[in-house]
């Protein structure tokens, strides 16, 4: 009837869609991912993709999986194994480490 509470939109967060994004004393770099001398991305495998999309400036689809492993598993129908490669959304993905089904690590190159 009143509706469901869903988080909290602070002032920052409104100057970011307007600016851009701003860095301060409370912002950290995204856990899970690095960035590698060949232009790549090493990512985490349980990283999220909205966590990703705002780092990078990307726009992965995170409407069937919320995760990068996740999206990848949907997108390839397949669990993949170390050294497979796959191109979605001008992104190239390559399989780091699996542990069991598990995609563990991914690197990615930007298009």
């Amino acid at each position: 009837e009143y509706g469901d509470f869903r988080g909290i939109v602070t002032l920052e967060d409104i100057l970011e869609e307007i600016v851009g994004d701003i860095d301060d004393e409370h912002d950290i770099g995204l856990a899970g991912l690095s960035a590698q001398a060949d232009g790549s991305w090493l990512v985490d495998g349980n990283v999220t993709i909205r966590d990703l999309n705002r780092t990078l400036g990307w726009h992965l689809p995170d409407e069937d999986a919320s995760t990068l492993a996740g999206l990848v598993l949907f997108e390839s129908r397949t669990i993949p194994s170390p050294g497979q490669e796959f191109r979605f959304h001008d992104i190239r993905f390559r399989i780091v480490k699996r542990e069991g089904n598990r995609l563990t690590s991914l690197r990615l190159w930007a298009s």
